[in-house]
């Protein structure tokens, strides 16, 4: 097991979280298939490691009921109405059995740090249910809190708002988008507006934390080998979840274009 990781672990259990080497994807999802309870209800948060490893696909083969906002199979008749059914199956994710995610960031010392837009997925992390599981690929490991909010500040928030973007066929009012560092704008499509750092165990959530042997998700230290760099941004432009655009675009002209 590689050094960073293996203190990772430690850190994580020390804080009274569930810290769980896997060497695969494969591995981790059958652990994950494993810590779910076969009658339980899935609340989803939007995570792009979880949809890399392939999990939520076999908890719908064995039966077990999942909710997400993230659907495009959702039915609805107009913009207005795909935003508000996205909304309260949000509402809905937080509140089940089990809530299963990704981390944007894990420290060497234990911590979870992350970044939402909405904060749906990360209020889920903590509360609402009994058990919490997050993904967590070894790409995503960071010595401390100033390199965790270096990353998602000038790493993970631009790429992810452009990758999105480009993507999903529209664009944002963001100066990010344009430069790929963080400006700490006022733009009202701003997407980091929730940051938490998870420092211990909560008082009602049992906290899984898988740790991947394998980059996965968002996120790289920008002196690693631009090879490595590369794959891990087109991994994750296959697999990022986007909204329909027409969606994003109803949304962006409701928008105050303020930066």
């Amino acid at each position: 097991m590689d050094k960073e990781i293996e203190t990772t672990l430690a850190s994580l259990r020390s804080r009274h979280l569930n810290g769980i080497f896997s060497e695969t994807s494969e591995d981790a999802r059958n652990t994950i298939l494993s810590l779910v309870p076969k009658d339980a209800v899935v609340g989803i948060g939007d995570s792009t490691t979880i949809t890399q490893i392939g999990v939520k696909e076999e908890l719908e083969k064995r039966g077990t009921k999942m909710v997400s906002g993230f659907d495009k199979a959702m039915k609805y008749a107009s913009m207005k109405e795909y935003g508000e059914l996205s909304h309260k199956r949000h509402l809905e994710a937080t509140i089940c059995d089990v809530f299963l995610t990704g981390t944007n960031v894990v420290t060497q010392d234990g911590r979870l740090v992350n970044v939402d837009a909405t904060g749906n997925r990360v209020a889920g992390m903590f509360w609402g249910h009994p058990i919490s599981i997050i993904a967590v690929g070894k790409n995503k490991i960071v010595k401390n809190l100033d390199e965790a909010f270096h990353r998602l500040r000038n790493v993970v928030a631009p790429c992810h708002s452009k990758i999105k973007a480009t993507k999903g066929g529209y664009q944002r009012n963001l100066p990010c988008f344009v430069t790929g560092k963080c400006h700490d704008c006022r733009a009202s499509e701003r997407i980091c507006n929730v940051f938490t750092i998870i420092e211990g165990k909560p008082s009602h959530t049992n906290m899984n934390v898988i740790v991947i042997n394998e980059d996965l998700g968002l996120g790289w230290d920008e002196s690693w080998p631009q090879e490595r760099i590369s794959k891990l941004m087109e991994n994750y432009r296959n697999f990022v979840w986007t909204p329909p655009a027409e969606y994003q675009e109803w949304r962006r002209s409701k928008s105050v274009k303020t930066t």
